[in-house]
């Protein structure tokens, strides 16, 4: 399956929700960097309810060690700034999708070193961002289903 990545998420609910998803869809949940919350605060358990026994999380105090645990994984960095849309992506078993906190994104400079690996969700001009957990849903969807990989799907 792939795995989702969030870089220094700040909002619980968000992060909880991400969660839900991980477990939904059998697909480990990387948490990189600092954190703006416990998971212990209530928005981050009510948003993932009762799936956080079902959500494989790894946590990694930094992006270079989260890269060395992933090693060969291929990252895909999500971002408003990228050139290229998410469609144009060619998604395999193993990927990451890696998606930055809420308030300003990836880091350009982790931007470049993920070159030619980022992408962009189309939007109309006016919207600046989508929300985080939508964001990875699309994400997270897209890949599987260009892998034909769905978990439980009848």
């Amino acid at each position: 399956m792939p795995s989702i990545a969030l870089y220094e998420p700040e909002i619980p609910p968000n992060a909880g929700n991400v969660a839900r998803l991980c477990a939904a869809t059998a697909s480990p949940l990387h948490l990189i960097g600092r954190l703006g919350f416990s998971f212990r605060h209530p928005g981050a358990r009510r948003a993932g309810m009762d799936y956080w026994d079902q959500v494989d999380p790894h946590r990694h105090l930094n992006f270079d060690e989260f890269q060395r645990v992933v090693g060969p994984a291929r990252i895909w960095g999500f971002s408003t700034h990228s050139a290229r849309d998410l469609w144009s992506a060619d998604f395999q078993e193993g990927d990451v999708l890696l998606f930055g906190p809420e308030s300003r994104g990836l880091p350009p400079e982790l931007l470049a070193r993920l070159e030619p690996r980022t992408l962009r969700i189309p939007m109309v001009a006016a919207a600046r961002s989508l929300n985080l957990a939508t964001a990875v849903a699309i994400g997270l969807y897209e890949s599987l289903r260009q892998i034909g990989r769905f978990p439980c799907s009848p």
